[in-house]
């Protein structure tokens, strides 16, 4: 089984371990600046496969909550965003929300990061989506093809340069949880997501704004018709 492996509809043990020390991290537990101990011993002091470790720490790294430099570790970075952000990204009440008015928003939101992420983003961004589209290629389990997929967009958010966006555009993705656990379930469903996926990633490559929001656009608009016929 998959080092982040969990059943379907639950969280995997790397979000565990992601979420973990993003409370540490926000709570002020872990402050800039600090050191998080090697990959090997964070594994077992939480009781965790380091693969799971290192997913978690991936997923830290690309919402801007820590910096991995090899031969200097894992440092944490202030976190993102200004209180006026934080509270906008965390004012919105769930219960209340339908998923068609979540899938509206990142219909709004995603093309528009993912434009600034072709404007902004580095050779080693660009490396970087290339990695998780290898690894989103041979992930057949909805579970963690899942955590991939938020990984993936957290990491164009975060390339788009903007802390604030990005804290929006989180929050947004986790109103969009049940799109993932009830729409991506099919061998069909995720071959198309990674196609999406992969036109998105080729016009960041090629620094094309226009063509990345047309393919975050697109992919958002198969999403949404997934949602729409159940």
């Amino acid at each position: 089984m998959h080092a982040g492996a969990a059943p379907s509809g639950q969280p995997s043990r790397a979000d565990a371990v992601s979420a973990r020390l993003e409370r540490l991290i926000l709570d002020g537990t872990l402050g800039p600046g600090d050191r998080l101990p090697p990959e090997r011993e964070l594994a077992g002091s939480l009781g965790v496969s380091r693969g799971s470790v290192r997913d978690a720490l991936r997923d830290l790294e690309v919402r801007g909550l820590v910096d991995r430099t090899r031969g200097r570790g894992t440092t944490v970075l202030r976190p993102g965003g200004t209180l006026t952000g934080l509270a906008l990204a965390g004012g919105l009440d769930a219960d209340r929300i339908e998923l068609a008015q979540v899938m509206d928003v990142r219909a709004c939101i995603e093309p528009s990061v993912a434009g600034r992420a072709a404007r902004h983003a580095t050779a080693q961004a660009v490396a970087q989506l290339d990695a998780l589209l290898l690894e989103m290629e041979s992930e057949s389990r909805p579970a963690d093809f899942a955590r991939l997929d938020r990984t993936f967009h957290r990491a164009i958010a975060q390339y788009s340069n903007n802390p604030l966006l990005v804290r929006l555009h989180d929050r947004v993705q986790e109103l969009a949880e049940p799109s993932r656990r009830e729409h991506l379930l099919t061998a069909d469903r995720i071959r198309s997501s990674r196609r999406e996926h992969q036109r998105i990633v080729d016009a960041i490559r090629a620094g094309d704004e226009a063509g990345a929001v047309a393919a975050a656009a697109a992919h958002v608009a198969s999403v949404q018709r997934r949602v729409a016929g159940g």
